[in-house]
């Protein structure tokens, strides 16, 4: 299976299978061609998707969703640049207790530090209210350690 396959046949059904599923989490090549496919062009649409449908497995009673797999949607979502999207992969770090402990923050952070905090601190929905204050209390990276964590030569360990 390659990304055009997966982007075609999404964009035909505007659903994620799974095959396509167990594909993205079992194949590192393809996990790899995906984030680097997404570094150069963006299909938002696909990447909401993909994360929605991860955090949805991730929430069944035995989802078979591991938190590296929603890191690695999160970080697609993250590619695409919108700031906004901060909401969707902060949902998917609150997917879980496992999820909330065990999920890189950063992602969270895609546009940045400050980015991010001035965009949750024009929020008024509970979700925006819990990240902001989970990241000026008790996850405040150095901007530079999070510019180097997005860094094009930081191998991610979830990729």
């Amino acid at each position: 299976m390659n990304i055009d396959t997966i982007l075609n046949d999404f964009h035909q059904t505007n659903n994620i299978g799974e095959e396509t599923i167990n594909h993205i989490k079992n194949d590192p090549e393809l996990r790899a061609a995906l984030v680097n496919y997404f570094k150069q062009q963006h299909d938002r649409e696909f990447a909401i998707k993909l994360l929605d449908t991860f955090i949805e497995i991730r929430k069944q009673p035995n989802g078979d969703m591991p938190a590296e797999d929603l890191m690695l949607a999160s970080y697609i979502l993250g590619l695409h640049g919108h700031i906004e999207d901060c909401l969707k992969i902060w949902e998917a770090k609150y997917a879980d207790f496992d999820t909330y402990c065990g999920f890189d923050t950063q992602l969270v952070m895609f546009a940045g530090l400050h980015e991010t905090i001035q965009f949750l601190e024009t929020q008024t929905n509970d979700s925006a209210q819990k990240a902001l204050e989970y990241i000026k209390e008790w996850f405040s990276p150095d901007p530079e350690e999070l510019a180097e964590y997005f860094s094009p030569q930081t191998k991610l360990w979830f990729i």
